[in-house]
């Protein structure tokens, strides 16, 4: 398919550390930080500036009991708006209108940025500002809607398809760096996914025939009427590639896959195809040894909701 490796990202666990105020512009304000003093009322909300998420009361007259460690009285709702863009569902957004800004500080060398799930946005800036360097990168990306069909007609009247990725694998490695990621757009500006992590590279390219589609979670059901009752809900892209490896990259690949088992990556087939990229697991892998030189692998990955 191209003449590029399979690249795979482990995304780095973002910490308050990295994050701390003045980094961002978005609020962690929901709702009412949990107080044991007060006295909450059935489905009351709250949240917990430790764990960043978004509680509901169950019962009522709910005093003194923790939305951690007491889930009789609580159910956990959703992470907070604040770090809903860091947790590892794709349909979670952050949403502030026109402008969004996060200053990460990793605290080790990082060279992949992959910002998922865009909703009315138009333009990505990212800076990386090394503290012994000074500014090494600076890449402003227009992600705005895009004609759905290269034609002069298209471009001027026919419908435009939003962009809702944009990956970039060319990051500086400096592990003194900060990387500054601003999010232009309008009044529903929105991101479901901010990564960033250390890239790996396996194989010589996918083959073609690799194969991607969807799992919809919709509901699609019919009444006692006949008529058909369609509830859009989440979905989740899946991929199925199959690559050649050398035979000194079997153990290594062996080894990483084993590593990196249950633990959500982004997974970069080909830049010449967007749908390629999947944010999510890997369901089985097999490694062929077919050749003494050649050694044939297949992927089966599903992404996350």
């Amino acid at each position: 398919m191209n003449a590029y490796p399979l690249i795979v990202v482990q995304p780095l666990g973002i910490t308050d550390a990295m994050v701390s105020a003045p980094n961002t512009n978005v609020p962690e304000a929901d709702y009412t930080v949990w107080s044991s003093a007060t006295t909450y009322a059935l489905d009351a909300r709250v949240i917990l500036t430790t764990t960043h998420k978004i509680y509901q009361s169950l019962q009522a007259s709910n005093l003194g009991k923790d939305p951690v460690t007491q889930p009789a009285w609580w159910i956990e709702v959703s992470p907070t708006n604040k770090w809903a863009l860091f947790d590892s569902a794709v349909s979670t957004q952050t949403k502030q209108a026109s402008y969004i800004k996060y200053t990460v500080t990793p605290g080790q060398t990082v060279n992949a940025i992959a910002a998922l799930n865009l909703t009315n946005a138009t333009q990505i800036v990212i800076t990386v500002t090394s503290a012994s360097a000074g500014v090494v990168y600076s890449r402003t990306i227009d992600v705005s809607p895009v004609p759905a069909s290269p034609s002069w007609w298209d471009w001027f009247f026919g419908i435009r398809r939003a962009q809702t990725q944009c990956v970039r694998v060319d990051l500086p490695s400096y592990p003194d760096a900060t990387i500054k990621f601003e999010l232009y757009g309008g009044v529903s500006l929105a991101i479901g996914v901010l990564l960033i992590g250390q890239q790996r590279a396996f194989g010589a390219g996918i083959k073609y025939g690799a194969k991607v589609g969807i799992q919809d979670y919709s509901r699609k059901e019919k009444n006692d009427f006949g008529d058909t009752v369609l509830v859009q809900r989440a979905f989740a892209r899946r991929a199925d590639f199959d690559l050649m490896v050398s035979a000194d990259e079997v153990d290594s690949l062996q080894g990483f896959l084993s590593d990196v088992r249950a633990v959500p990556c982004l997974w970069i087939g080909s830049s010449d195809y967007e749908a390629t990229t999947v944010f999510g697991f890997y369901k089985t892998f097999d490694i062929l040894i077919s050749y003494p030189t050649q050694s044939d692998c297949s992927l089966q990955i599903e992404g996350l909701t």
